[in-house]
C-alpha cells in the first residue's frame, strides 16, 4: 500500500500539489466565512470555584462572568479634568449599551476606588455574562477601541486578555528562521530543506488554523488550542518530512531512480511515519480521560493539527519529490542567499524588528530579480562528496555507545537527573496581561494598572 500510494503521488505530483493548495485555501476560507467560536471559560466542575460562580449565577444574574476586561487611562493635568470626566463618561455608557457588558464607572461611587492614589490613573471594568464566548468578546473588545475619545493629554488603553486582539504567535517565526538555517547546514540543499518546511506548513495551515477554527463551532475549544497545535504541528511537519526525505537520499545514493527511492523511503521512513503521527494522535486524545472540558478541546485541536500534518507528510512529501527531484541534490547561489534571507525575515518578524523582516524580504526579492542578470547566482554551490557510512560522525558514535553501553546509560541518566531538579521548586499558574508584547495595548494597561495601583 505504501509503495503504491508513492507510486501515484509521484507520478500525479503537481494533481496532489494543487489539491493542498486548494484545500489549505478552501477550508481556511470556509472557516473565515462560518467564523470561530473559541471559548474562553475554563470551568472546572465540583470544584468549590465553579460552585461559587453558580451561586453568584443564580441570586445575581449577569454577575457571574468568569472572565472580563478593563478601560485603563490616564491624562496630563489627572483623571478628574472636566473634558476628561465628561468623555469618559460618555464612552462608558457606550460600552454599558452594547449587549452583554456591564461596565463599573471609575466616576461613581461603586467604582471610586478604581481611580489611583495620586489622580493619574483610573480604570474601569467591564464585566461580561456568563454565556459570553471568546469570539463575542473579542468583537466586543473591537467595537470597545473604536469608542476611544480623541483629547489632547489623555491615554486610553484596554485590558484584559480576553478583549486582545488575536496576534500569530511569534515564536513560531523563530523557530522557523532556525529550522531553515538547520536544515541548510544538515542537508546542504535548498530544496531538501524547502520540502519539510513546506509540508509543515501545509499541514499547519489546513489543519491547525482552518479545520480546528471550524471544528469550534461544534466542539468546546480553547482559544489558545490553535497555538499548541500550530507548535505540535510544525515540529511533527518538519520531523516526519525529514524523516522520508533523509532516506530518500540515502537510496539515490545506493543507486536507486528517484521513483525507487520514493517508493522506499516512504515504505521504509514512511510506515514509521505513520504509527509514530498516529501514537500522537492517540495520546492526546487521551486527554478526554481527565473530564475537563477545556482539556478535551485541547486535545481535540492539537490532535486534528498532527493528523492533517500527518496526511500531508506520507502525500506531499512524493509529490514534491516527483515535481522536484531533480534538485534535491542541487543547490544554487540565488537559492542558498533567498533561504538566508527569508530566515532573517522570519527572525526580524518573530522578535518585532520590523526594518529587519522587511530588509530580509526585500533581500530575498532582490536576489532572485537580481539572478535573471547576474550568472554567478545562477551556479551551484560545491557540495562535499558524502562520507562513506563508517566515515561518518553518527555511525562512529552509535559504536563508541555499543561499546560501552552502561557508562553512557549512567551519565545520560545523571544528566537527566540534574536537569530535573527544578521541578522540585515548579510553580503552576497562568499567565497574565504582563506576558503580552509592549506593542500591545493589553499590556500597555497592564503596565499603567502596576504603576498606578501596584503590580
Amino acid at each position: 500500500m505504501y509503495r503504491s500510494l508513492a507510486r501515484w503521488c509521484f507520478r500525479h505530483g503537481l494533481f496532489v500539489l494543487i489539491a493542498w493548495v486548494v484545500a489549505l485555501v478552501g477550508v481556511n476560507a470556509l472557516a473565515g466565512a462560518v467564523g470561530a467560536a473559541f471559548s474562553g471559560e475554563f470551568s472546572t466542575p465540583e470544584s468549590e470555584s465553579s460552585r461559587g460562580f453558580d451561586v453568584v449565577s443564580e441570586y445575581f444574574p449577569g454577575a457571574g462572568s468568569a472572565f472580563g476586561g478593563s478601560i485603563v487611562f490616564t491624562a496630563e493635568g489627572g483623571v478628574g479634568r472636566a473634558d476628561v470626566t465628561a468623555a469618559m463618561t460618555d464612552m462608558f455608557a457606550e460600552v454599558d449599551a452594547i449587549e452583554h457588558v456591564a461596565v463599573t464607572n471609575p466616576y461613581t461611587p461603586l467604582g471610586e476606588n478604581q481611580i489611583a492614589p495620586g489622580g493619574e490613573i483610573a480604570f474601569a471594568s467591564v464585566n461580561f455574562e456568563v454565556n459570553v464566548d471568546q469570539t463575542t468578546a473579542s468583537e466586543i473588545g473591537a467595537e470597545i477601541r473604536e469608542l476611544i475619545p480623541d483629547i489632547d493629554g489623555l491615554t486610553v488603553e484596554i485590558g484584559g486578555a480576553v478583549l486582545a486582539e488575536f496576534e500569530p504567535p511569534e515564536s513560531e517565526l523563530i523557530g522557523l528562521a532556525f529550522a531553515i538555517v538547520i536544515l541548510v547546514v544538515s542537508f546542504g540543499s535548498v530544496m531538501a530543506m524547502g520540502i519539510p518546511i513546506g509540508v509543515a506548513l501545509a499541514g499547519v495551515g489546513t489543519g491547525g488554523f482552518g479545520l480546528v477554527s471550524l471544528m469550534s463551532n461544534g466542539v468546546s475549544i480553547p482559544e489558545f488550542a490553535p497555538l499548541i497545535g500550530i507548535m505540535i504541528g510544525l515540529g511533527v511537519g518538519i520531523d516526519y518530512a525529514l524523516f522520508m526525505i533523509t532516506r530518500y537520499r540515502e537510496l539515490t545514493r545506493a543507486g536507486a531512480t528517484p521513483l525507487e527511492a520514493t517508493e522506499g523511503a516512504v515504505d521504509t521512513s514512511g510506515r514509521a511515519v505513520v504509527f509514530a503521527g498516529i501514537t500522537v494522535v492517540l495520546s492526546l486524545l487521551g486527554m478526554l480521560l481527565i473530564g475537563l472540558e477545556f482539556v478535551a478541546g485541547l486535545g481535540i485541536a492539537a490532535a486534528a493539527t498532527v493528523a492533517v500534518t500527518l496526511l500531508a507528510s506520507i502525500t506531499l512529501v512524493p509529490a514534491l519529490l516527483g515535481l522536484f527531484h531533480a534538485k534535491v541534490e542541487v543547490t544554487r547561489w540565488r537559492g542558498l542567499l533567498t533561504g538566508a534571507f527569508i530566515a532573517i525575515a522570519l527572525l526580524g518578524a518573530g522578535l518585532s524588528l520590523g526594518w529587519l523582516a522587511a530588509a530580509g524580504a526585500l533581500l530575498a526579492v532582490a536576489t532572485l530579480v537580481a539572478s535573471l542578470a547576474v550568472r554567478p547566482l545562477r551556479a551551484q554551490v560545491p557540495v562535499r562528496k558524502p562520507k562513506p557510512l563508517r566515515a561518518t560522525t553518527s555511525y562512529r558514535w552509535s559504536r563508541a555507545i555499543q561499546a560501552r553501553p552502561w557508562t553512557f546509560a549512567l551519565v545520560g541518566g545523571g544528566v537527566l537527573v540534574l536537569l530535573l531538579i527544578p521541578v522540585v521548586s515548579l510553580r503552576l499558574g497562568f499567565s497574565d496581561e504582563g506576558n503580552f508584547s509592549e506593542e500591545t495595548t493589553t499590556r500597555r494597561a497592564y503596565d499603567l494598572v502596576a504603576e498606578g495601583f501596584g503590580p
